[in-house]
């Protein structure tokens, strides 16, 4: 069973959402340097392409968020996004769905 409620998502009919397995192979390539990896331009900050037009990015550690802060400390922080919206949070593996 996935973490943090992947079963409510379902049932709101947001079940497009990668499941957490997919999340942490995607995890496991952005902080360990894998193949796919890309950076934008702008702000330089990484991130691997998710199956259904999703992504998950970095936490830009230069931003004032609590997040932010956790990313400067060495801790790893990644969000699931897609059309801008943040789907799920994972930190050091962890994944938690987002409402």
């Amino acid at each position: 069973m996935a973490q943090g409620g992947q079963d409510d998502i379902n049932a709101t009919g947001a079940g497009d959402v990668p499941e957490a397995g997919v999340i942490l192979v995607a995890f496991e390539k952005l902080f360990g340097g894998g193949r796919g990896v890309r950076r934008f331009s702008r702000s330089g900050v990484r991130y691997v392409e998710l199956p259904e037009g999703a992504m998950l990015v970095e936490q830009n550690p230069k931003k004032s968020s609590e997040w932010a802060q956790l990313a400067r400390r060495g801790h790893r922080v990644a969000w699931v996004m897609r059309d801008g919206a943040y789907l799920a949070r994972v930190v050091d593996g962890e994944v938690s769905f987002l409402d």
